[in-house]
């Protein structure tokens, strides 16, 4: 059944974010193709003002697109779930835990191709920006320097090496969004606890889960600095090795942390799910 619900949410969900990456890939070509172009070569005193505001331009759209995500995300579960559309959804027979990870699943997926897609065109505007400072000779004489100086250093400050250490940022990252999702969901059913104003009400324990969370993290992930700090000859005599594996130990320590917390707000949503239901 979770795999009909998955199918049914992706072709429901779909459209609306693929719109938004689409158009950030229209400003991406749009923008590109102006900074490879020889307008900005024009010598008027104007061309810096108007590079300014190209730039907060590009870079407003770039995080308009992605919160826009994240609230369609937040959008779609509360009207599927909350309102006059959560009675046909509570009369399927399946479990909430399915419909949770229904949409769960297909959030992320398209969290994360959006993530992709920000990625690509920060890349190509940079490259293109740079075009007149990339030489193919001397980015392969850069980057073979990179490599005997740069990387080994790296990798011994943070204990692995580079293509591990990516794998662990992009695992970081998945967490993550696994871990903002369920704070979406489970602030979006606490906040049908108001009798009224339930859209505010889950504003506010969003933002009361999210200081929490950053506090209550921030202090955790902290303890060793502290430890650092009462003994500054420890701190003096710590090796770059050992300050590369204190930084690894603080990033799996935030993983397992984000894995925990999010599965206790999994468990909240299930819980208001099935116990707490208060639909409009």
């Amino acid at each position: 059944m979770l795999g009909k619900l998955f199918k049914y949410e992706w072709r429901s969900f779909w459209k609306v974010p693929a719109a938004i990456n689409v158009f950030l890939l229209i400003i991406t070509l749009i923008g590109a193709i102006s900074l490879i172009s020889p307008f900005w070569e024009l010598n008027f005193e104007i061309m810096d003002t108007l590079m300014v505001f190209a730039i907060m331009f590009y870079y407003l759209a770039i995080m308009a697109g992605a919160i826009a995500v994240a609230v369609y995300i937040a959008i779609r579960f509360y009207k599927n779930v909350y309102t006059d559309e959560g009675y046909l959804t509570h009369t399927l027979p399946v479990a909430p835990r399915d419909i949770i990870f229904s949409k769960l699943f297909v959030s992320v997926i398209w969290s994360i191709i959006t993530g992709i897609v920000i990625c690509i065109s920060v890349f190509f505007i940079l490259f293109a920006a740079m075009k007149d400072y990339i030489n193919t000779d001397e980015f392969v004489t850069v980057w073979q320097e990179l490599q005997r100086d740069v990387l080994p250093v790296v990798e011994e400050a943070f204990g692995m090496n580079l293509f591990v250490f990516a794998l662990f940022v992009i695992l970081i990252m998945i967490v993550n969004t696994f871990f903002s999702i369920f704070m979406t969901y489970s602030a979006i059913s606490l906040g049908q606890m108001f009798t009224k104003h339930k859209v505010a009400g889950a504003v506010i324990w969003y933002v009361a889960e999210y200081v929490i969370v950053q506090f209550g993290s921030s202090m955790l992930m902290n303890i060793p600095l502290l430890g650092l700090i009462s003994e500054p000859y420890a701190a003096a005599a710590m090796t770059p090795s050992d300050v590369g594996a204190m930084v690894k130990l603080m990033l799996i320590g935030s993983v397992i942390l984000s894995i925990i917390i999010g599965a206790l707000l999994y468990l909240l949503t299930e819980y208001m799910m099935r116990r707490r239901l208060n639909l409009d």
